[in-house]
């Protein structure tokens, strides 16, 4: 069973090749992406540090999530932090990231 969550920050990013791959051709609505049931944790936990970003004071751009936020946030969502779950997060922040740096380019 897979879920489906919508978030701005997707919308403005295209989906990695690799993630197109996996879904094997399921369509996808725009704005949405689709979520194996191992992904959902992760998933809900990067969403729920959506406001624990760093920010450069002079430019304005993302530098990264405040790792230090990640545990309490994760415990006030009864999730365990595992190497596993940290390195999701990591691939989230520089797809993220990534992304909205894309979206800088002229």
């Amino acid at each position: 069973m897979t879920r489906r969550m919508a978030d701005p920050m997707t919308q403005a990013a295209q989906m990695p090749e690799w993630m197109q791959e996996r879904l094997g051709g399921t369509v996808v609505a725009p704005g949405e992406i689709e979520l194996a049931p191992d992904e959902v944790q992760p998933f809900a936990l990067f969403l729920s540090l959506a406001t624990q970003w760093r920010w450069c004071p002079i430019s304005g751009q993302r530098l990264g999530i405040d790792y230090g936020a990640i545990q309490t946030t994760a415990a006030m969502m009864d999730v365990t932090v595992t190497p596993a779950l940290f390195t999701d997060l990591r691939r989230m922040e520089a797809a993220a990231l990534d992304a909205l740096a894309e979206g800088r380019r002229p």
